[in-house]
């Protein structure tokens, strides 16, 4: 079976969407659609900023209506980029990609875009805590209107943190995934940053054996993890993690587990993270591994 020629890009703010696209769309001579800039170009004849469009939107439809007519109809397109927070949604059968990156650099990057000139705020702070709100703006109304959950990343094709790796290395995983995944062939559906990986228990607890911390060793299985609450956490293979840390791997593969599905005892994922989670466990895991998390989560 033939699959897409629709690759469709969404993800954190700040993870570099624009830029990647750009570059797929050079590598692979596909056209662009980008509707990010259509959201903006609403929000000023409005006279709103993207926030205050998002909220505005919960209560008026037509606002969604008026985004998302664009690329309902491009199901039948191919060789396509289409960057757009619910283009892999609308378009089911294209190859979904969505980037991650961590808060603290997402606020960075975009605090210091001048490009983005109805977004400017007065701080990094600031601008962290008004990325979470647009997201979780954005992610209520995408689940209300259109049952589309685009916190749960096993909806995804290709999950990529690109919170310390080159656009350039984020565009070449992308493509070697993508050529993979047309060809019907496995491939790692996520590669996840090594500090952004959150410890589910105590460095005491940890069995580390004759395990070599310090060699690079890219043979090892993924890493299993879950998304909660926009944060990272290790399910299983917590010593993996530790050595890409040391051997300073910008990116490691990993497998995301559905926050809602059994993990153990009848719980869920997310209720086992929530039964377990203990601050003290991210000071050790820095301590032990000798790097500091930007942020930690709050769960």
């Amino acid at each position: 079976m033939t699959r897409s020629q629709i690759i469709t890009i969404t993800g954190d703010l700040g993870s570099g969407k624009s830029t990647v696209s750009k570059i797929l769309c050079k590598t692979l001579n596909y056209d662009y659609i980008y509707t990010g800039s259509l959201q903006r170009e609403i929000a000023r004849k409005y006279n709103m900023t993207t926030l205050e469009l998002n909220k505005y939107a919960e209560t008026h439809p037509e606002i969604d209506a008026e985004i998302d007519s664009t690329f309902k109809t491009l199901n039948k397109s191919a060789e396509l980029i289409v960057d757009s927070r619910l283009a892999w949604f609308f378009i089911p059968t294209s190859f979904k990609i969505f980037l991650k990156t961590n808060l603290a650099i997402a606020s960075e990057r975009i605090s210091s875009d001048r490009l983005r000139k109805d977004e400017k705020y007065t701080s990094k702070e600031e601008a962290f805590q008004k990325i979470v709100a647009r997201k979780m703006s954005e992610n209520k109304r995408y689940a209300e209107l259109y049952g589309a959950d685009c916190t749960e990343l096993s909806n995804f094709d290709f999950v990529i943190d690109t919170s310390f790796i080159s656009v350039d290395k984020v565009a070449e995983l992308i493509i070697f995934a993508y050529n993979l995944w047309v060809s019907a062939q496995e491939y790692p559906k996520a590669y996840i940053s090594p500090k952004n990986l959150y410890p589910t228990k105590s460095i005491a607890t940890m069995d580390w054996g004759n395990f070599d911390l310090f060699s690079k060793d890219d043979t090892f299985p993924p890493v299993s993890v879950v998304c909660v609450n926009m944060f990272d956490f290790i399910i299983d293979g917590h010593k993996r993690v530790s050595n890409a840390i040391f051997s300073k791997q910008d990116a490691i593969p990993a497998v995301y587990k559905s926050e809602n599905d059994t993990f153990e005892e009848n719980l869920s994922y997310r209720q086992k993270i929530e039964s377990v989670i203990d601050e003290q466990y991210y000071h050790e895991w820095e301590i032990f591994n000798k790097f500091s998390f930007l942020s930690y989560p709050n769960i």
